[in-house]
């Protein structure tokens, strides 16, 4: 049977984000939003994916072919598709990146299978607002609300990975030895798409893939772009569904295109049409937002191991007297309690790091009135925002501000590293202590232990997020220094 975890005040707000709390005096109405969003979706885990996290996984477990539909249906119904989109696309988030940081560590503490099962549609978001196409971040927030409140599901994803080629394919010092199999060539109208990506997360359930992939495979840095092609596309075919250790509740799938035909309105970036390197900057901007996304992530993990240990602790004894009773338990749990805070805490300095370069948390708060939504989507406004000139005056000022984000790549990377290898430490742990019951998977340990390595793994392995952290601050400044 699962330990369920009955402290949750030990990690209430104010104890678990201080400095948020302090930020309550100079941003109280930011703060107030970013509470709100902590607390509903505290209750919505607590009380719609804990009772279905074990079930699913060992129903997944079972059949590697199944799809975690009873966790996919809360998610519709509770509208946790929408809250990824910001109100003044019509969505239902509150507009503040902290939220999504924060909520990320929330979840994966209950069920980290689940931030999987979202993870897959917001890395797809990401990716595409960062090729600045106005117009298709527009049609995508439209359909995913519709896709919620009237159906069918509209989700996207995001594919990069090859079966030849996954962590070189996120460092472009790397890209030009990856052993690329998949390339576009041009033809009248679009584009044709060849070639295999795997690890797909949401690939099975996505209406549409956002396929990256280079025009020439000798050159990915100066002809990577970006492909929106939907799953009924003529020479799409979806391939195996991987039998995942761990977060097997967000599938991961093989892409296959065979002279896969894209239309123009649907290359979402042509890079190789602005005379200068675009693909990287976006690459890293991606990458600087989502690493600190899954240092959160990991954090939660870390944390749900902590919680099942101590469970287990206060309600099981040893030698006549509980397990928490004895000195050798307080020190491991503590231990465990410190390593939390040690990863809660990069991550949001990574986040500061974030918005300091960003120039704010995220929307402002009138954005997301019905007025100002209004007002944004009518039709001389939204003339303006699907121009090809604002969105060149965007695309180069990304360029340009890239080159001043190292503090932000450095950051983030150091944030998914000590998140992932910490959250890793802390599910050991919490095995070791529970001795036996700890394998079991009723317990939950176990599971939360399969589900950390994928952290560890994905977003860049961590071994490569070590070396963007020697490029990204000791390079810089040191003359010579070579790092690929």
């Amino acid at each position: 049977m699962q330990v369920e975890f009955d402290n949750p005040d030990l990690f209430s707000f104010d104890d678990s984000f201080a400095s948020l709390a302090f930020l309550e005096r100079s941003e109280p109405r930011l703060m107030a939003r970013v509470r709100q969003s902590f607390e509903e979706n505290r209750r919505f885990c607590q009380e719609y994916v804990r009772p279905l996290s074990l079930s699913t996984d060992l129903a997944l477990q079972k059949d590697p072919n199944a799809i975690a539909t009873e966790l996919l249906d809360v998610a519709v119904k509770h509208r946790r598709f929408s809250r990824l989109i910001p109100g003044i696309l019509g969505g239902m988030s509150d507009g503040t990146v902290i939220s999504y940081v924060i909520n990320a560590e929330e979840t994966a503490a209950v069920d980290a299978g689940f931030v999987g099962l979202l993870s897959g549609h917001g890395l797809g978001m990401v990716a595409l607002a960062y090729t600045m196409n106005l117009r298709l971040m527009d049609w995508l927030a439209k359909e995913t609300i519709k896709g919620e409140t009237q159906g069918p599901l509209f989700l996207i994803d995001c594919a990069i990975t090859e079966p030849s080629a996954g962590t070189d394919v996120e460092e472009m010092q790397l890209a030009t030895h990856a052993k690329l199999v998949s390339e576009a060539r041009r033809v009248p109208g679009g584009a044709v798409l060849n070639g295999r990506k795997c690890f797909i997360s949401g690939g099975h359930t996505a209406s549409h893939h956002l396929v990256i992939m280079p025009f020439d495979r000798r050159d990915p840095a100066g002809t990577t772009s970006v492909f929106l092609v939907p799953k009924d596309a003529k020479g799409f075919t979806l391939g195996k569904l991987e039998d995942k250790m761990g977060q097997k509740a967000g599938s991961a799938s093989e892409l296959i295109f065979e002279e896969c035909f894209v239309p123009d309105e649907y290359i979402a970036l042509d890079a190789p049409k602005y005379q200068r390197p675009v693909f990287e900057p976006l690459l890293l901007g991606v990458l600087g937002a989502t690493r600190i996304y899954v240092a959160a992530w990991a954090t939660g993990i870390g944390r749900g191991a902590f919680e099942t240990a101590l469970q287990f602790a206060k309600t099981n004894k040893w030698r006549g007297k509980l397990l928490i009773n004895h000195q050798f338990a307080q020190k491991a749990l503590i231990d465990m309690f410190i390593n939390v805070h040690k990863a809660r805490s990069v991550y949001l300095e990574a986040l500061f790091a974030l918005m300091a370069a960003n120039g704010g948390s995220g929307a402002p708060e009138f954005t997301g009135s019905p007025l100002f939504q209004a007002f944004f989507q009518s039709y001389p406004v939204r003339k303006v925002r699907h121009s090809e000139k604002l969105r060149s005056v965007l695309m180069k000022r990304a360029v340009t501000e890239e080159k001043n984000l190292q503090r932000v790549q450095f950051y983030s990377s150091l944030a998914k590293v000590v998140g992932s290898d910490l959250g890793m430490d802390n599910c050991h742990r919490a095995i070791e202590l529970m001795g036996a019951v700890g394998v079991r998977h009723g317990a939950g340990a176990e599971k939360l232990f399969r589900d950390a390595k994928l952290c560890q793994i994905f977003e860049g392995t961590n071994q490569l997020n070590r070396l963007h952290m020697m490029q990204h601050y000791f390079a810089r400044d040191i003359a010579g220094m070579e790092v690929f």
